[in-house]
């Protein structure tokens, strides 16, 4: 059964030093993790040493970083290794780019553009706008460098897989850059890509372009190792295709994944179950591995342990192929600000030492 963690640079201390990493991974092992996610590419960089990276952005590593001078992958691939862990290098930024990034100002022809020409029109989860911008999935350029980003890792590191989430996405606002819609022309025999973003029409023509974009990521990585897993790690379906365009439950008919993190990041255990019983989720368990994301906290949003409890007892009882948590850093603190309170042993061994049903 799966039982994973993600690792992040943001709001944790845990990948700044080998020291850190050693101490968390015991940790996790104490608690019966078998599964770590470490994000790899971040803000236009990656943290471990990328020759495809230093092409693209002039670093092969994030600058003025705690991972300059260091291999943050090779570090958890040993560490990981006499505790029987998997190693899945997480590309938590996908196609997102920050605007001031050495890849965003260097390579402005390939950011996707909304109606008015602008580049940063996404509203994020708390209803701000999001100050990123996004790589264009259309442009052959963009889905290049994806590839060899990604197959760069599998050819270097002895990982079990690879994943990507809710940023491996095309936002429904964009696509309205020169680029795309000539494509979109090309693709319906001269009509004009309608102005409503949230037309069927220009959803369905957007999705599949970034199941085009997948295709190739995963051609690429089959082709380094057969045995590499493809994990994608969506939010709930619906959301995910209209909003983002990432139509995971086509991707799983095709054999795209060969597992499925669904993030189901409620408060209310009823809204929780109600996406665990989706037909969608109830295919994909069918056919491959499905595990469900859960939110342990943010930064300024704690989770009480009973609600990780209730949800963790919820996924065991339905037989899921497992859990993840999101993120390491909230999973030992119920809260960061202004002081972090820790989450005691016997409130962790009370959630996760419960036996799933065999």
């Amino acid at each position: 059964m799966l039982k994973a963690v993600w690792l992040t640079n943001i709001d944790s201390q845990v990948m700044n030093s080998r020291k850190n990493l050693a101490a968390g991974m015991q940790r996790l092992a104490g608690l019966g993790f078998n599964t770590i996610y470490p994000a790899v590419w971040q803000r236009g960089y990656t943290l471990h040493p990328s020759e495809v990276a230093k092409q693209w952005t002039g670093s092969a590593v994030l600058p003025n970083s705690p991972f300059v001078g260091r291999d943050v992958l090779t570090e958890i691939i040993e560490l990981a290794r006499p505790l029987k862990m998997r190693v899945i290098p997480w590309f938590e930024y996908g196609l997102m780019v920050p605007p001031q990034s050495s890849i965003a100002r260097q390579n402005k022809d390939l950011i996707t553009l909304d109606i008015n020409e602008t580049p940063q029109r996404i509203m994020g989860a708390n209803g701000e706008l999001d100050p990123n911008v996004w790589l264009n999935p259309c442009h052959f350029r963009v889905r290049k460098f994806m590839v060899d980003l990604i197959t760069e890792v599998v050819k270097k590191y002895p990982v079990a897989g690879i994943q990507l989430d809710d940023h491996f996405a095309f936002p429904q606002e964009l696509g309205y850059d020169k680029f795309s819609q000539t494509l979109f022309q090309q693709n319906n025999f001269g009509e004009i890509a309608p102005i409503e973003h949230d037309s069927e029409v220009w959803i369905a023509w957007g999705a599949e372009r970034m199941t085009e974009l997948l295709q190739q990521i995963v051609s690429g990585v089959k082709s380094v190792r057969r045995d590499c897993i493809v994990s994608i790690s969506p939010n709930p379906l619906g959301f995910s295709r209209s909003r983002y365009l990432a139509d995971w439950h086509r991707w799983q008919e095709l054999g795209l994944m060969d597992e499925l993190v669904l993030q189901v990041y409620r408060d209310k255990l009823e809204a929780f179950e109600l996406e665990l019983s989706k037909p969608e989720v109830v295919a994909a368990r069918a056919k491959i591995p499905t595990s469900i994301g859960i939110l342990a906290g943010l930064k300024t949003r704690p989770i009480a342990s009973q609600i990780i409890k209730e949800q963790v007892a919820t996924i065991y009882a339905q037989q899921f192929g497992g859990l993840a948590c999101f993120f390491y850093e909230t999973l030992f603190h119920e809260q960061l600000v202004p002081t972090p309170v820790s989450r005691s042993q016997s409130q962790l061994s009370d959630i996760f030492s419960l036996a799933p049903l065999s």
